[in-house]
This record gives C-alpha cells, structure tokens and sequence, in this order.
C-alpha cells in the first residue's frame, strides 16, 4: 500500500526538481537572449576579457586568446541570431518547465521530444569538442528523457488497466 502512495509522491518531486531545472535555464537563457538583443553592437571580447580576469584566467593565453579574438569579430547580425536562438529556446524550456510543474501530461511528451531532438547535436559537440561540462549536460538530458519515458509507459499501462477494470465491472 505504501508503495502505490508514496510513488505518485516521488514522482511529483521528481517531476518538481526536472521543471525547476528547465524553469532555471529557460530564465537564464532569455535573459541571455534580451542582453545580447540590446546590445548588439558591444565589444564582447573586451566584455569576455574583463570576466577572465575577473575569475583569474589569464586572456593571454593561446586557448583563451582565441576565444577573446573570436569575440571581438562577432558581427551584430551573428549576436542577433544568437539572441533570438536564446529568446527562442529559453521560451520553450519556460514551458515544459511551468507543464511539468504543474504535472501536466503534454508538458511530460514536450519534454520527451524537444530534449530526444537535442541529443544527437549535444553527443556531436561531445565528440568534436569534449569537455566535462557537456558530458555533465548530457547526461542529465538522458536521464530526464529515461525517467520521463519510464512515467508515461507507466501512466499509459495505468490507463489502459483502469480501463479495463471499467468494462469489465457490472453496469
């Protein structure tokens, strides 16, 4: 008995932690995504040399040179690509998050799709260029998409039971 009542409990706090996550980086990515849209014409070499020094990197050094090179040439229409890709993507995660908090059933199939789509680009970024933060984001992603898989085969086995539970009582 306990298990049946302590499993829709456990579900709803997973469910929680995983909407809370994607609630988290939906935040963060259209606040990205608005920065970089009002200020397309900044220099974000000078911004991205200012932050490694702030936290102790040296810029100078040939692998953080690059990427503050790198910086310094972005155009305003890569910027603005890159802002309403951030926009964009913060939207949705803004969504499934706000769904699975509220444990609806779309939000769980939203969730499904839209992180199985980005699996295939995040395991060619691992391979290309591997670090352990994308192993890290990986990884979540999979284990979201595997629990969330594991609810709804559960939900639907449920369903299907309950249903033929229904036909068979007397009228």
């Amino acid at each position: 008995m306990t298990e049946t009542v302590d499993r829709p409990r456990r579900r709803r706090r997973v469910l929680r932690l995983i909407a809370l996550e994607r609630i988290v980086r939906g935040l963060l990515l259209l606040a990205a995504g608005v920065y970089l849209l009002f200020h397309l014409t900044s220099d974000f070499g000078r911004l991205g040399a200012r932050v490694m020094r702030a936290v102790e990197l040296d810029p100078r050094r040939p692998f953080w040179r690059h990427i503050i090179s790198y910086l310094h040439h972005l155009h305003a229409s890569e910027i603005r690509i890159a802002a309403i890709a951030g926009i964009g993507y913060g939207t949705l995660e803004l969504v499934e998050g706000s769904g699975l908090w509220l444990e609806k059933l779309w939000a769980e199939y939203l969730t499904v799709i839209a992180t199985s789509l980005f699996v295939p680009f995040e395991l060619y970024e691992l391979v290309t260029r591997p670090s352990i933060w994308k192993a890290a984001g990986i990884t979540v992603n999979i284990a979201i998409v595997a629990y969330l898989v594991h609810v709804l085969r559960r939900r639907l086995r449920d369903a299907h039971a309950s249903e033929a539970h229904a036909h068979r009582r007397p009228r």
